[in-house]
């Protein structure tokens, strides 16, 4: 072309952005600006919203030159930057970005309240929509269910029930992403699974997403029955699973040890055109696991195209509470080596894994290496871990330095994980001392009184062990009753 103008340029470079050819694009840009073209609102918005600039500094430069050329205030360009800043999780900048638009459309607001959302920041949310709200702006279905993501815990109830009422007021009670939306507030806040029911039942046409939110709701109320039998009413109406519907009914079998139902349900991911996607392989490892077919679990890990730090998390685990110690540990020095991160579960797993494998020393290392070299701060559950691993092993002193050197003394978990190594061992001494100070620091757990009545009992201890239940009963302390069952 012997000419090009802003709109020649703006079309070579949206079609490099749609073939996600970003850098090209940009190459177009600086071309432009070569040949004195000026950029306009629409070749800003369009390289802000690349998927590949988004998340590298390039895009700072870019709102640089909206500021230049004085496009800052524009609702294409400056809601193409609140989306940019929000998917670096820079909540911040999103907000200044939004105040800096002159005239804000719908568009506008519904980006800046789902940014808010994405960053985990519902007060910010609630405040731009109240404010959208104050300025007398008609939302839609988009903003509605977004704005709902931010109840999410039974304290958020009320604002919950709130929105729904406007949902109701503004006639959108029927459409299927809001009805979603609500299946999920409620089933997170509210006891019971009535409302989501109710809502469900309302949904004119429900969808795959709106299945796997009862499914996830019943779950997340520990119904795992009811989550079976909706789940089986779905397949019965004709939907099709995807990933997030197999990964969500996956736990229910685990939780009910039912191997055969599990076994079930793999064969129709296998029969899925979404495959072995990483979340439902991971759920499929769990379940595995917890129905105790540790076969089919090394299958599943060893058959996934890709794994995550969760894979070989819930590997770790799982090898572990089987007294696969030595197989767990590899797990976690192999995923180092591939250049994944483990986090503080992952530690917590490899923990648990040496101490039920009797890998004491081993277990040390992974310790001080998670604190010295990944930098993972070690939580209660940690130390405990320590604790438990050292008492099994009979270093029962080295246990209680441990605990006074670590400076978690004021720590119940850590003193109870102490007084389940004594009774294990047969330590009265070191025993009445860990219970006396889970007594003084939880005054009401139960299960204290209980070990060391059986330390006493196991030594002959009649006495004492009649004073200890004694004390149980005059403190109107009950023990729970445990149950346990596997189906094959």
């Amino acid at each position: 072309m012997p000419e090009r103008d802003v709109v020649s340029f703006n079309t070579i470079i949206k079609a490099y952005v749609r073939g996600n050819i970003v850098l090209e694009a940009f190459r177009v840009y600086v071309g432009m600006q070569g040949e004195d073209v000026k950029p306009n609102h629409i070749t800003l918005s369009t390289l802000i919203g690349a998927r590949g600039l988004v998340l590298s500094p390039v895009m700072e430069v870019i709102h640089a030159q909206a500021i230049r050329y004085g496009l800052c205030s524009n609702e294409f360009v400056g809601s193409a930057l609140i989306d940019g800043y929000a998917k670096k999780m820079r909540l911040e900048d999103c907000l200044r970005a939004f105040d800096e638009i002159t005239e804000l459309d719908l568009v506008s607001w519904n980006i800046m309240i789902d940014g808010c959302v994405r960053n985990g920041s519902g007060q910010h949310a609630m405040r731009v929509f109240s404010r959208l709200q104050r300025e007398g702006v008609n939302y839609d279905g988009f903003t509605l269910t977004s704005i709902i993501k931010t109840c999410s815990e039974p304290r958020d109830l009320d604002g919950g029930m709130q929105l729904h009422c406007c949902v109701i007021k503004s006639g959108l009670a029927c459409e299927t992403p809001i009805g979603n939306a609500l299946i999920t507030m409620y089933s997170k806040c509210e006891e019971g699974m009535m409302s989501p029911i109710n809502i469900f039942e309302g949904i004119p046409a429900p969808n795959i997403i709106s299945w796997t939110a009862m499914v996830a709701g019943f779950m997340q109320n520990g119904l795992n029955n009811e989550a079976i039998c909706f789940y089986q009413r779905m397949l019965r109406g004709g939907v099709k699973e995807n990933e997030f519907s197999f990964a969500s009914i996956l736990p229910a079998y685990s939780s009910l040890a039912s191997l055969e139902q599990g076994t079930q349900v793999h064969a129709r991911i296998l029969k899925s055109p979404h495959g072995l996607d990483v979340t439902v392989g991971n759920a499929l490892i769990d379940m595995y696991f917890k129905c105790g077919s540790l076969e089919d679990a090394r299958l599943v890990f060893g058959t996934m195209e890709r794994r995550d730090v969760v894979s070989c998390t819930v590997m770790i685990t799982g090898l572990g509470q089987h007294g696969m110690g030595k197989e767990a540990v590899e797990i976690l020095e192999t995923m180092i080596s591939e250049g994944m991160r483990p986090d503080a579960v992952t530690f917590l797993g490899s923990l648990s894994a040496c101490s039920h494998g009797g890998l004491v020393d081993k277990g040390l290392q992974v310790f001080k290496s998670m604190i010295d070299v990944h930098c993972v701060k070690p939580r209660r559950e940690h130390y405990a871990c320590v604790v438990d691993m050292l008492g099994r092993a009979g270093r029962l002193k080295e246990a209680e330095d441990f605990i006074v050197d670590m400076g978690i003394e004021s720590d119940v978990l850590a003193w109870e994980s102490l007084l389940g190594a004594c009774r294990t061992h047969g330590e009265i001494e070191l025993g009445e001392r860990s219970a006396d100070k889970i007594m003084k620091l939880s005054p009401k757990t139960d299960g204290s009184y209980v070990l060391m009545a059986n330390i006493y009992a196991d030594r002959g201890l009649w006495d004492e062990k009649g004073k200890m239940r004694e004390r149980l009963g005059i403190g109107v302390l009950k023990k729970e009753a445990g149950s346990s069952w596997v189906t094959h």
